[in-house]
């Protein structure tokens, strides 16, 4: 079982790829309460630790060349004009296969993920496009990822034996 803020990170860099590609190639606000709900602050000012998370991702992945940006938005609730870089636009174009044959491309998979609340899924597809992403390993071929099932498949199995 993965650390849930291991999950969280996977989670808010979905949502940030889904929703950078959709805008693609014009720059983009992206505010931490529009990708985690609402900043709670505490007493001293500063966000919660999930918030801070958040934003410290966006941070991340525009040191390690998925997305740019032009500035920071005042006390770090966002950052304003993000855009993907080629290279993970790349990324998110390029093809995965899942372990029963099925092929699609990265932000597909990225989107199909999130519409069925499969959230192993998300952390499966967000390592493979890092894997993609290293340069310090040799390359590999890409293995067949297992698919997990979503949240709406259990309820459905559910109602259906009802």
């Amino acid at each position: 079982m993965t650390p849930l803020h291991i999950d969280d990170f996977y989670y808010v860099t979905a949502e940030v790829f889904c929703e950078l590609y959709a805008a693609f190639p014009i720059r983009h606000l992206l505010l931490v309460e529009d990708i985690t709900g609402p900043i709670k602050w505490d007493m001293t000012g500063l966000p919660d630790r999930k918030s801070r998370a958040c934003f410290e991702t966006l941070i991340w992945l525009s040191e390690h060349h998925l997305l740019s940006f032009r500035t920071t938005e005042p006390r770090d609730i966002g950052i304003e004009g993000a855009v993907l870089t080629q290279h993970a636009f790349v990324l998110l174009t390029g093809k995965l296969s899942w372990d029963e044959g099925h092929t699609l491309s990265r932000i597909e998979a990225l989107r199909n993920a999130r519409i069925k609340c499969a959230y192993d899924d998300l952390g499966t597809i967000i390592k493979d496009l890092f894997r993609a992403n290293c340069h310090w390993d040799t390359p590999f071929m890409a293995e067949p990822l297992a698919q997990s099932r979503s949240l709406s498949d259990t309820v459905s199995d559910g109602e259906a034996e009802v």
